[in-house]
């Protein structure tokens, strides 16, 4: 039975053919919010999507629906508006079980990010400056997959999407008054968009890898990549396969054998993913030669930096919005390599941030 309050209908659909008929009543604009849960898994496990169309909002049931694909080709309709808060984590879920990339997605939390200087406000905090409303966030960390939702449940999962149309709406006309929609809509063109990190690029994360060889790299890359597809293939967080620590130590041994797992591995590790890991290491061995990793910025580079963020801090500050949006310190340092590399700023400097920045950031990057 849906629960109800004197504005809005809440239903709970759990077959394929409630599922279909929600999704042929609502209208061109929704909001979209998930819930799932990732504690002792690679990938979340949907507990919950809701959407709310109007006055009306359906929470869809993953643990009992089997086919989704009315609901995916409504996501995938890029006639239809599906707003969304932080969409990051949802869309790499939504990616995973149904498959898809939705499309036409407008995310408030970033569209805030254009108008004010608030780079990541909660939905709670923009939902009382947009709407004046206060919300409850106390079952952030609770149980998803338990049947059934508790009464608490509900009304959360309910509200976290109750106002996000009214929020777009809201932020809608502030991009528009402040000229900004199209510097919006061109981040979220690839903002928008989840890809599955390639299981090869991983290595480049490990803590001090910058200082291997390159035939240690490429040891260290292809253990990785072993690591990266097991913890896929098995749905296990990284850690619980292997630590990056003892990735790092067998990439620095020039050949591994048996006797070599017991000294640097878990007894555990050892015993059962041994040949999968000597042969991953044997690989490393046999495979072309990755590019070294960039060093630590030198104190110059470090003082370039500064002075590039202090440009675009300037900047945003007339702006009206976050140094964040426009540069964190990650993005100038990308850019300063890149510049080195290749004397062009790097992509994320290009579009509308170039004609605030660039000119001013060759002039730092040349000097």
């Amino acid at each position: 039975m849906p629960y109800r309050d004197e504005e809005t209908s809440v239903f709970w659909i759990e077959t394929d053919q409630e599922l279909a008929d929600a999704v042929s009543t609502w209208e061109e604009c929704v909001g979209l919010d998930t819930e799932f849960i990732r504690t002792d898994t690679f990938y979340p496990i949907p507990g919950l999507y809701q959407v709310a169309s109007g006055a009306e909002i359906f929470l869809l049931d993953p643990l009992t629906i089997e086919n989704w694909q009315p609901f995916a080709d409504y996501l995938q309709d890029d006639t239809k508006v599906k707003v969304m808060h932080a969409c990051q984590e949802d869309l790499e879920l939504i990616n995973h079980h149904l498959g898809i990339n939705p499309v036409n997605i407008f995310d408030t939390q970033f569209a805030n990010a254009f108008v004010a200087t608030d780079y990541s406000l909660s939905y709670a905090n923009l939902a009382r400056r947009l709407v004046d409303v206060e919300l409850e966030k106390q079952e952030t960390r609770s149980n998803w997959l338990q049947r059934p939702l508790t009464e608490e449940q509900m009304i959360y999962a309910a509200d976290d999407v109750l106002h996000l149309v009214p929020m777009y709406e809201a932020l809608c006309d502030a991009l528009d008054q402040c000229g900004r929609a199209c510097w919006f809509e061109q981040d979220m063109s690839t903002r928008g968009v989840y890809a599955e990190p390639d299981p090869s690029a991983y290595y480049a994360q490990v803590k001090r890898a910058w200082q291997l060889s390159q035939r240690e790299l490429a040891r260290l890359q292809a253990l990785c990549r072993w690591r990266e597809n097991a913890a896929r293939h098995y749905d296990q967080p990284r850690n619980r396969i292997v630590w990056d620590d003892h990735l790092m130590a067998l990439a620095l041994e020039n050949q591994v054998s048996s006797e070599t797992l017991q000294r640097l591995l878990p007894k555990n590790i050892g015993k059962r993913y041994g040949q999968a890991l000597l042969d991953a290491h044997a690989k490393g061995n046999e495979a072309p030669l990755p590019d070294l990793l960039a060093k630590p910025l030198t104190p110059g580079q470090t003082a370039r930096v500064k002075a590039l963020r202090a440009v675009a801090s300037d900047h945003a500050s007339h702006l009206g919005f976050a140094t964040e949006l426009l540069a964190r310190r990650k993005d100038v340092e990308q850019c300063l390599r890149s510049y080195l590399a290749s004397a062009e700023l790097s992509e994320h400097f290009q579009g509308w941030r170039d004609g605030i920045l660039g000119d001013q950031f060759r002039q730092i990057l040349s000097s």
